[in-house]
Order: C-alpha cells, then structure tokens, then sequence
C-alpha cells in the first residue's frame, strides 16, 4: 500500500526530532549519535544504517565500524499476520503447502523473519516472509530522507559526505534487498558456480514455493563459523576451515566474477565438514575487464610495483572531477611506503584496499559500488580468519592463489609483444634491487621521470664540444677524399701520369695532408 500523507507528516516531524536529539543541529560529528539516532528511529533505519555499513567509499571508517554494532532489536510478526502473507502470496491455505510450519520464528530481523517448516514432499525448509508494509514504510523513509538531503550535513574530521549520494544508494540496494526473487537468482547463481566444490554446502531454493515477499530454501543445521568452541569440541580442523574459506571466496572473486557481498558470521555455517551461506540478499559482481584490473592491482602490491597499482586503479575508478596524476601516484606511493618495510606476510590487504578507497576520494576518483563491496568483504574475511588460525593472515593465501590465477590467464592470452613486460616483472620480483632504483624504474616507465641537470664551466665545455664535432666533420673529409679518389682510379678516367688518373691522386695527395695535420692537432691537444 502506500504510505498517506498523514503517514509521511508525522514521520518527517518524528525523524527531525530524532535528529535534533542527536546533534543534528551542529552536525552529526558522533558517528555513536549517529547510529543511536538510526535505532530510536525503528527497523527501517536500522536496516538503511546496515547498508551504509557495507559502503567505505561512501562513509569514513569510524562511521562502518560503528554501524556494525546496530542490531535488530525487533518484535517477531504475531503467527497470524505471517500466515496470512504467506497465504496471500502462495494464493492456498498454508497447511496445502506446508504440512508443518512452525509458529515461533527462527530468526527475526528489521524486514523479514524467518519460520521452520516442511514441504509436502518432507523437505525440511526455511521459509522467510517479508514483514507487512515493510517495503512501502522503507521507501517512504527514503523518500522523505530525499526531501532533507538539502538540510543534511554528515561531516566526520572536516569530511563532507554527500547526503544525496548515499540516499540514492540506499534507494538501488533497498529495492534488491526487498525482491526475494532477486535473492532466489542469487541463490542459484552462486550454486551452479560452486557446483564442483567438495567443500561447500549447496542451499536449493524452491522457485515454486516463492514470491518477491516469500523465499522458501533449504534448512542448513550448522555450527557458525566463528562458533570456535563449539566447532573443536566437533572435531574440525580451524586452519583448513579458514584455507577452504578464503580460497573458495578468492574463487568467487577471480573466477566467477560473482561473490557473497555480507560474508559475516551470521551468514556462514558449517555443517557435515561443509561450509555453507545461508543469505544471499548482498552479492557483488565483477566483470571480466574489472577483474582484470584488480589483478593487476594485487600483483602490483605483491610485487611491490607501485606504477602497477596506481594505473590498475585510474583503470577502475570513475572520475568524478579533475585529477591530478602526479599527485595521485604520490598519494599512492606513500600509502606503499607505510608497507615496504614489512615482509609479504604482515601485509594487511583489507587495509590496503580501505587506504586505496580514502586515496581514489581525495583525488576525485570514485570506484564501482562492487569494489567498495569487495573491499568490506574482505575487511570481513580477514576478521574471520583471525578467529579461526590467528597466525594466518589473507596475503598468505592470496599471494599463491593471484600468482597462480595469473600464470594460467597469462599463458591463454601471451603474446610476444607483451614477453618483455612479464619478464621485467619477473626480474623486478626476484632480485634484490634497490629501492632507489625500482622506484627510478617505475617513473620512467610512468612517463613521469624529471632530469634536473647541472652544467659547471659551461664555456669550457661548449668550447670542448666545438672542437669534437670539428674533429669529427674532418676525418669524415678525409674519409670522404679516400674513398672518391679510389673511385676515380678504379674507374681510370681522366688525364694520367704514368697510367694513373691525376684527379685520384690530387685525392689521395689532399687525403693524406688533411689526416696528418688531424693527427698532429690531436697529439698536440694530449686527447687521443
């Protein structure tokens, strides 16, 4: 139904009250006000605040960070209302579909929740229903957030961020989020894609059972996966759980251009020595050239190439004003000089990835919404490895998997026209070269390499110089004079003293002369 407009007056009073309350009238610069004004203000917003928390390109860091703490402190739906969705969805009595469906929800969260039941083929299922006008109430907050976006200044440490941007967002991701027909493509998709993965659960969705405000999918009974205890009490290996884990998403990322965007703990399971999702609403997407260019920026950071990084990410990034390319490859190298002096192993790459993001908006460079997608999973995996095998860090497997990835990529597409460049990348990975040097390299290479000479005693050696390029035209003479006379004389033309031709030895005669006086200039300058 949509919202009256009785509905959009009393929530516009009741949102700038909230605000108001918060510090809105000198500025949200509390990003713990921020998020408290996010919860007094209900489920929807609770819901936008957690999609803002998986946008660092949007928001700054301590703004994520804290958005990570919003809950769904949400009452469950009375059974009544819930079966009357479902109901009203599948257009049959719920008992025709669901012999069992149990009452008390598994879970609850600020759009849906989610009940235990059985098909009538005995499939045990998770059935998750939309909460009622949910979908209008979410719009209708975005819609009146629009409205204030000319009122709304979010400034975290003198960082303006634009209202108006992160408004349209929200709008793009509410609206997937809320088509539970989207997820079930989501949930297919990304089956087939691990369809040969030994280790990974698959979760069926049932097309025929499901609506845009109902998805029925398989129950998966696991163990979550930052559940340490309860996980070694089961008898698993954690550092093959956390190796398994993270080359599968690097397969997600690399190979399928398809991977789950909100890899929390909350959304992976294991169960029967598999690793399973169990939500599918987020997923990021990248393309073949996009992956391509993330390659080239990981092979960049693992081989210490700075003009690798910086033209991969001018290659992926969207420029949304002027960019300065001196000062973008400088920003860019003194993010890496905070890493040169690690070893390969203490690398951070989430970290990397978050100062690349601060970087690109300094510089008026935006990225693609999957990137900053990626970039948060990553933060997220790298959180989950820590608890599983804390001296496993993502560099450890990343850097065999990319280097591994590459070579088979490479050799489909080498050509000799690019030998030189893999074999300069070889050479510049594997021997010991100088700082210096490397970075001399890399700005020639760039095409931004200055020459600032100094010329002392410039008279002198202009004076120097003379001489040489005289020295020089006169042998070229006498070569000259050498080499003609010899021609007249083979030709034997011409008048001729004793049967040779006089003009070749007139030649010969100047030839001569010219290189002894040459010869004696020289001696005499004690420069042979």
């Amino acid at each position: 139904m949509n919202m009256d407009k009785y509905y959009t007056r009393d929530r516009l009073k009741e949102i700038i009250s909230v605000f108001l309350k918060h510090g809105f009238k000198n500025n949200i610069r509390n990003p713990k006000e921020f998020r408290r004004a996010l919860e007094d203000l209900g489920p929807t917003f609770v819901k936008i605040g957690q999609i803002l928390s998986t946008r660092p390109d949007i928001l700054p860091k301590e703004y994520i960070e804290e958005l990570k703490n919003l809950q769904d402190n949400v009452k469950s739906e009375d059974f009544n209302v819930i079966k009357d969705i479902v109901e009203k969805e599948l257009q049959k009595p719920i008992a025709q579909v669901f012999p069992y469906f149990e009452k008390k929800p598994l879970a609850c969260a600020s759009l849906s929740q989610v009940h235990l039941a059985r098909t009538k083929s005995e499939n045990i299922v998770a059935v998750k229903v939309q909460r009622p006008n949910v979908k209008e109430k979410l719009m209708a907050d975005i819609h009146i957030l629009n409205k204030l976006t000319p009122f709304i200044n979010l400034i975290s440490q003198g960082e303006v961020i634009n209202a108006k941007e992160i408004i349209d967002e929200l709008s793009d991701a509410a609206k997937k989020e809320l088509n539970f027909l989207s997820e079930l493509n989501n949930i297919n998709r990304f089956n087939e894609n691990n369809k040969d993965v030994k280790y990974m659960a698959s979760l069926k969705a049932y097309k025929e059972y499901s609506t845009d405000k109902v998805l029925v999918m398989d129950y998966i009974e696991g163990i979550k996966i930052d559940n340490i205890k309860k996980l070694e009490e089961e008898g698993y290996d954690l550092k093959d759980i956390a190796e398994k884990l993270t080359y599968n998403y690097f397969k997600q990322i690399f190979e399928d251009g398809y991977f789950h965007a909100d890899p929390h703990p909350g959304n992976i399971l294991v169960s029967n020595k598999k690793i399973g999702y169990i939500d599918f609403g987020l997923m990021g997407e990248l393309n073949k050239n996009l992956r391509k260019h993330l390659n080239e920026f990981l092979k960049g950071a693992a081989s210490e190439d700075i003009n690798s990084m910086a033209n991969s990410v001018l290659k992926i990034g969207i420029k949304r004003g002027p960019v300065d390319i001196n000062k973008f490859h400088s920003d860019i190298e003194m993010m890496y000089d905070k890493y040169i002096g690690e070893s390969m192993g203490e690398y951070d790459l989430p970290q990397i990835m978050e100062e690349i993001l601060k970087v690109c908006k300094s510089n008026n460079i935006a990225m693609p919404k999957d990137v900053a997608l990626l970039a948060k999973s990553l933060m997220t995996i790298q959180g989950l490895l820590a608890k599983l095998d804390k001296d496993m860090n993502l560099i450890d497997i990343a850097e065999p998997y990319v280097a591994s990835h590459i070579i088979q990529e490479n050799l489909k597409e080498i050509n000799s026209t690019n030998m030189l460049k893999y074999l300069y990348t070889f050479l510049k990975s594997n021997i010991e070269l100088s700082p210096k040097v490397l970075l001399l390299i890399n700005h020639a290479l760039g095409g931004r390499m200055k020459l600032n000479l100094e010329f002392k005693n410039m008279e002198n050696s202009i004076s120097e110089l003379n001489r040489m390029v005289n020295r020089l035209i006169f042998a070229i003479i006498v070569a000259s004079l050498v080499v003609s006379s010899s021609l007249v004389i083979n030709a034997d033309i011409g008048i001729k003293i004793y049967n040779i031709p006089i003009i070749g030895l007139v030649g010969y005669l100047g030839a001569a002369i010219a290189g002894f006086w040459l010869l004696i200039s020289i001696l005499k300058s004690g420069k042979l």
